[in-house]
């Protein structure tokens, strides 16, 4: 599986991401992550999926860690490649176009309620 990963430094409380994130992504599936005993949990890690119009989905991965003075949030946009797409069929696939969409939709949604939103990675 591909995916495309964008860092933002935010002043917003994790309950305003929360809300801020809800908005951005309508009706969508929001469930937790998922986590080993040996990896780091972030302070909150959702994975958001949507269904598209015609079959396949599109996914996207939200962490955000608390750092004191600012929250670090991750936007991990998820899909499969055009290959596994062809081979899979649409219905049984991420597409990574439209998860890359999803992805923007939300960190326009914290632009433009945190005007001091930072890209950093």
């Amino acid at each position: 599986m591909k995916q495309e990963e964008a860092v933002y430094r935010s002043r917003l409380d994790i309950g305003s991401i929360k809300q801020v994130l809800r908005a951005a992504v309508g009706n969508a599936e929001i469930s937790p992550v998922e986590y080993d005993a040996l990896d780091d949990p972030a302070d909150l890690a959702v994975v958001v999926a949507k269904n598209g119009l015609i079959g396949g989905a599109s996914a996207v991965q939200v962490h955000v860690n608390d750092e004191g003075d600012h929250r670090v949030i991750t936007i991990i946009a998820l899909g499969h490649s055009g290959f596994d797409r062809a081979w899979g069929g649409a219905r049984n696939t991420v597409s990574f176009g439209g998860s890359k969409k999803l992805a923007a939709t939300i960190a326009d949604a914290f632009r433009q309620r945190d005007s001091a939103l930072q890209q950093v990675g």
